[in-house]
């Protein structure tokens, strides 16, 4: 399997005890979507992935909404005992 660069960087920001919303934001086509299923998969913990390829189309509350998807993912792995996993 082919891995960018950023590969090894966003797994060991993901890896950190303090836990923080990443946001991966470019081009389109660019791999965005590759990269962090590849990342999700090696990390081997719940997780949350949104697209926000149309973000005009999505509101406030939908920013919201997966903020908070992302902290209930987070506190399953806090009650599993993974706590220095995201």
């Amino acid at each position: 399997m082919y891995s960018r660069p950023i590969y090894k960087t966003l797994l060991s920001r993901l890896k950190e005890p303090r836990r923080f919303l990443q946001v991966l934001a470019g081009p389109r086509q660019v791999g965005k979507t590759t990269l962090i299923r590849q990342v999700i998969e090696a990390l081997k913990v719940p997780s949350h992935y949104a697209s926000a390829d149309e973000p005009t189309l999505k509101s406030a509350v939908w920013i919201e909404q997966q903020w908070e998807i992302g902290r209930l993912q987070a506190r399953k792995n806090e009650k599993r005992g993974d706590a220095s996993c995201p």
